[in-house]
């Protein structure tokens, strides 16, 4: 078992991506629901109406999102490994 992640391996267990805006304020949620049904949330938020743009709400959410899912994938993997390793 290999102890890499590919960026397509991350991507290939996602099976839809929404986007939020929490009312009017300026905060935007990103869901990634993973083809188990597993849901990983990505947060984004501006400090001023004035300067906020949708979009890079959802970017930035996105990219947290995405933070959040290879976190998540690094300690399956480190988890497995050595779950493997015990079992030798």
């Amino acid at each position: 078992m290999s102890a890499k992640i590919t960026p397509e391996e991350i991507e290939s267990k996602i099976d839809k991506v929404d986007y939020h805006r929490v009312g009017e304020t300026t905060i935007i949620v990103c869901s990634l629901t993973l083809k188990s049904g597993f849901v990983v949330i990505g947060k984004a938020a501006c400090i001023s109406h004035d300067i906020f743009d949708e979009q890079v709400g959802c970017e930035l959410a996105l990219k947290d999102a995405m933070s959040r899912l290879w976190e998540l994938e690094a300690y399956r993997v480190k988890e497995n490994a050595v779950m493997q390793k015990a079992e030798v």
